[in-house]
């Protein structure tokens, strides 16, 4: 199953399925005792915060702090339901987001107004020799990609804009192809694909959404 849920009728509307983000980016999630599981289900990770550093040291032998936590509702994106998520690297790490050994704590909310929804037991994962930065968590926008619809048209022309909307280059690639085409992209249930024409080119092309890298 794609990790991308088309919306041919609002293409602005096109997600990143997030339980499948998750799994993508972070793996399996950790097998936890079950007295930690079911606090975990019952309330919110933070509160159970001594008990996960206990397991962290257990673990790893090494001494666990909070360096991050955020809800993604708060920043621009394109997943399907909003998550909040904990970080936690070993004391005095320089930089978390580049830090192997991090553990990191999911909580996925109903779709909606984040204050009043509800939230599905935290999931534990351990990035034993990764990091966050290279597995791709943090990328939560769809890249668009273009092509011509005829093969005799070089894309070359139309790299540069290939380039403006990717993830890499904006926090809304979406933005960036309705502004350099004539109008939204058009779904054509003939190829299965949205059609665009961009301003600076002399011929139509596909596009369509582009996932997040997973490392």
């Amino acid at each position: 199953m794609s990790i991308i849920q088309i919306d041919k009728n609002h293409p602005e509307c096109c997600v990143i399925d997030s339980q499948q983000h998750v799994k993508n980016s972070l793996g399996s999630p950790l097998i936890l005792p079950e007295c930690l599981q079911e606090k975990l289900t019952d309330g919110w990770a933070n509160e159970s915060e001594d008990d996960l550093l206990a397991l962290f040291k257990l673990m790893t032998g090494s001494d666990y702090e909070q360096v991050h936590r955020d809800n993604t509702y708060n920043s621009e994106n394109d997943l399907s339901h909003f998550f909040v998520f904990t970080v936690y690297a070993d004391k005095d790490s320089p930089d978390w987001i580049w830090r192997r050994g991090c553990f990191v704590v999911v909580e996925i909310g109903s779709p909606g107004d984040p204050r009043y929804a509800s939230y599905g037991p935290a999931q534990v994962f351990y990035l034993d020799d990764d990091t966050i930065g290279d597995s791709g968590f943090l990328d939560w926008s769809l890249s668009w990609w273009l092509e011509p619809i005829n093969s005799d048209y070089s894309a070359d022309s139309i790299d540069w804009l290939n380039d403006r909307c990717s993830y890499g280059y904006s926090s809304n690639p979406f933005y960036e192809l309705t502004q350099n085409t004539y109008s939204d992209p058009i779904w054509s249930e003939k190829h299965g694909k949205f059609l665009v024409r961009p301003k600076d080119s002399f011929f139509p092309c596909f596009c369509h959404p582009v996932e997040p890298c997973y490392g």
